[in-house]
């Protein structure tokens, strides 16, 4: 199930508002175990099993670091940590990664003339990589003290399986929001905020990031692309993507609002990086703040390796978190040497410091010159786009792509390109250093109008089956 669907909007999301704000407040978080657990077994029941289990582990793991701590035994309380963590790590590298290490333990022993074994192809579980960096922030800021850990185990477990964010994030922490399962506000403006918020995101994916994918199709299914084609699709996957993933967030966001959570914000105008260090200060914050918090400064902290050397293996491991394949381990290192040389040369640009245009666009064709590996997952494909981007089949022309996608297609393309540089703009000139979400604070009638006329339209586009899958799913 997924929220850009008839079954979500008009069946499964009124029943469980209705039954949510039916219940007194402490049931609550059953109505939103159970429905998450409906959500996500609409997939694959069988790995609901899986879900309920982590839910478990890290829940005892939980109340035993905390038994440890209060006898003043943390020796004790980090030996159970280690093994908490190894056991969701090692879930997750099962499902995740055990093909990919079989494919290269294969590759490696083939040349040698050892007799290689198959392992049979693993289906990946839908958030698997979302739902276990948080069971793992959980236990791990038990251990800091951080957080309490809850006595009910209803309450962790809707922590965990919070339909909004349970596939694709905002990736939850357990110490930021651990007083709002407890206790939190239910208000009609924050519930039409969030629905505002959830009909954005909508149209951001429906009418925007679909409406893009023809072309995305169109560079990735071209077998001798040329510079401009290249280019430009690579450009256009990275748009995609962009309103792809801010739209599911923005849903997620609202959903939140809509249930009375406040969830941290995952976005903040990443086009508009001025460097590789400043886009991940802008793009999928959440992640970024968890490889901060939980690899970047305890690695730093325990004096083995310096900053410079923790910052290459903290941006090596969040390739390896995108995919199991050697595009992602490039895509990792890209984005490490990359910072490393913005370091050397003090081209560190801050979010909300001084707009540049021209370091804004370098910083862009650095972007969008990672983008093949990411968008591809497969180094040979990348690489063959990558010689197009290069020049070396020609300069070529863009009417590959206006000839295979319609007109509406190229019209949503430049409705995207304005929403961004509008969208800059504004958060430049006006609401630089204003909390996320500030706007959507303070939107008038006709902005309300037309996000209304929007978000109907999307729903036509909803009822003619035109949309494409979350791009963040497989992760």
């Amino acid at each position: 199930m997924v929220f850009t669907s008839n079954l979500f909007l008009f069946l499964f999301l009124p029943v469980f508002l209705l039954v949510y704000y039916a219940v007194k407040d402490n049931w609550r978080s059953h109505v939103i175990v159970l429905g998450s657990y409906a959500f996500y077994a609409w997939w694959r029941p069988d790995f609901l099993l899986l879900f309920v289990g982590i839910s478990y582990w890290n829940y005892w793991f939980g109340l035993l670091i905390k038994r440890r701590l209060d006898a003043d035994d943390k020796q004790g309380a980090f030996r159970l940590l280690t093994l908490g963590v190894i056991g969701d790590l090692a879930t997750l590298g099962y499902f995740k990664y055990a093909n990919f290490g079989v494919e290269v333990f294969n590759e490696i022993l083939a040349p040698l003339g050892v007799n290689t074994f198959t392992l049979e192809h693993i289906i990946l579980p839908l958030g698997i990589s979302f739902y276990v960096f948080q069971a793992i922030s959980y236990i791990v800021d038990i251990y800091r003290k951080d957080a309490e850990p809850t006595r009910r185990f209803v309450d962790f477990a809707a922590f965990i399986a919070l339909f909004p964010q349970l596939i694709a994030g905002p990736i939850l922490r357990y110490s930021l929001i651990d007083q709002q399962l407890k206790q939190r506000t239910h208000s009609l403006e924050l519930f039409s905020l969030g629905a505002s918020r959830f009909m954005l995101g909508f149209v951001k994916k429906v009418l925007i990031a679909d409406s893009l994918a023809p072309m995305g199709t169109v560079i990735l299914g071209d077998a001798e692309p040329q510079m401009l084609d290249a280019w430009f699709g690579m450009f256009i996957c990275l748009v995609q993507l962009y309103f792809d993933f801010s739209g599911y967030s923005d849903m997620a966001i609202g959903l939140g609002m809509m249930m009375g959570f406040r969830f941290a914000e995952n976005f903040n105008q990443p086009l508009l990086c001025q460097s590789m260090t400043e886009f991940w200060r802008r793009w999928h914050l959440t992640l970024a703040d968890f490889l901060r918090d939980y690899i970047y400064m305890p690695l730093i902290r325990s004096k083995r390796m310096g900053a410079d050397a923790a910052l290459f293996c903290t941006m090596l491991l969040s390739g390896f978190w995108h995919g199991a394949s050697f595009a992602y381990i490039v895509f990792g290192l890209y984005f490490a040497v990359l910072m490393l040389i913005e370091r050397r040369m003090k081209w560190v640009t801050k979010v909300n410091g001084r707009y540049r245009f021209w370091r804004n666009v370098l910083a862009l064709m650095l972007v969008v010159g990672v983008m093949p590996f990411f968008a591809t997952g497969d180094i040979q494909h990348a690489l063959n786009i990558l010689t197009g981007m290069a020049g070396l089949r020609g300069i070529g022309s863009l009417d590959g792509y206006f000839l295979a996608t319609s007109q509406m297609t190229v019209a949503f393309t430049a409705v995207a390109l304005l929403w961004m540089a509008l969208a800059g703009r504004i958060n430049v000139r006006y609401y630089a250093g204003a909390k996320q979400g500030y706007w959507m604070q303070h939107v008038g009638g006709l902005s309300m109008a037309l996000l209304w006329a929007a978000f109907g339209l999307s729903l036509t586009r909803l009822a003619a089956n035109s949309f494409s899958p979350f791009l963040y799913f497989q992760f």
